[in-house]
């Protein structure tokens, strides 16, 4: 008998707020329209079903709070991604802008440069750099196709970049004025000395078989004398760096520094038209 009431007695209090929930609500619902109710029962029935009433409104706008609350998270989190990829469309654009300028800048001398030397000049971009280490040379993104031809000049606004030394159709391989097998004809700015530039096959050059007797300074600057065939006459070729004077020695020895500067050089210009043999007569 006891274990039969056990489960009645462990939820009795559940039981008896389930018996009044539903005397309460067979009360109310149980009344007919012609059957008034008293004051004290309507009392009754109102303090009973009240604070269920409540809780549903409350449970029911807090629903509705925490739906709202949802819909706008997510129409935030879908703005803030749209604004994520304006920034970054507008932050590309400004980069483009700030190239395409940078570039302008670049090019813009070159324009004049043109003017200056008054000889068919072909811009083109360096677009690699022989990596092996046996050769200073550059890649350009002219070729046979462009009217570029083997030994042709190459130069920049900054002075003389090397000659061709190779051409296929679409591209063509310059050799630097560092290379150990390029040679420019010079003479100094100021004495009008002259002697060969040679490259170190590093970053520097040599100025060669300039005489003992010959005076110079460091920082003069060499240009190019136009009796190589190749350059024309007048364009800088670099600076001395330092020069050396040897008891017994017939010639000095003297270092040049570029006047390009190789490692920034993105731009340059083709001389399309190669020095006539009786121009270099005439200097």
């Amino acid at each position: 008998m006891g274990n039969v009431l056990e489960p009645v007695y462990r939820f009795r209090y559940t039981i008896l707020f389930m018996l009044v929930i539903s005397i309460s609500l067979s009360f109310l619902f149980s009344q007919k329209e012609e059957e008034p109710q008293t004051p004290m029962l309507q009392k009754g029935q109102l303090e009973v079903v009240g604070p269920f009433q409540k809780g549903t409104v409350k449970s029911s706008r807090s629903l509705k709070s925490v739906w709202d609350n949802y819909l706008y998270l997510v129409d935030l989190k879908e703005e803030n991604r749209l604004l994520r990829d304006i920034i970054e469309e507008l932050r590309q654009e400004r980069l483009q802008l700030l190239e395409e300028r940078a570039e302008n800048n670049r090019l813009r001398p070159l324009l004049g440069f043109k003017e200056k030397i008054q000889r068919p000049l072909l811009p083109a971009e360096v677009i690699g750099k022989d990596l092996s280490g046996w050769f200073q040379t550059f890649v350009i993104d002219r070729g046979r196709r462009d009217g570029i031809e083997e030994g042709m000049a190459v130069v920049s606004i900054q002075g003389i970049v090397g000659q061709v030394m190779e051409v296929s159709k679409s591209f063509a391989r310059v050799l630097l004025i560092t290379d150990a097998n390029s040679s420019v004809a010079t003479l100094t700015q100021q004495t009008r000395a002259r002697g060969i530039v040679e490259g170190n096959g590093q970053d520097r050059c040599r100025l060669k078989y300039l005489h003992q007797s010959e005076s110079i300074q460091q920082g003069e600057l060499l240009l190019s004398s136009g009796l190589d065939g190749v350059y024309p006459k007048g364009l800088a070729v670099g600076i001395i760096s330092w020069a050396e004077t040897k008891e017994g020695e017939i010639f000095q020895e003297v270092e040049v520094l570029p006047s390009v500067d190789f490692k920034k050089l993105e731009e340059v210009m083709v001389i399309c038209e190669k020095i006539d043999r009786m121009e270099i007569d005439d200097q």
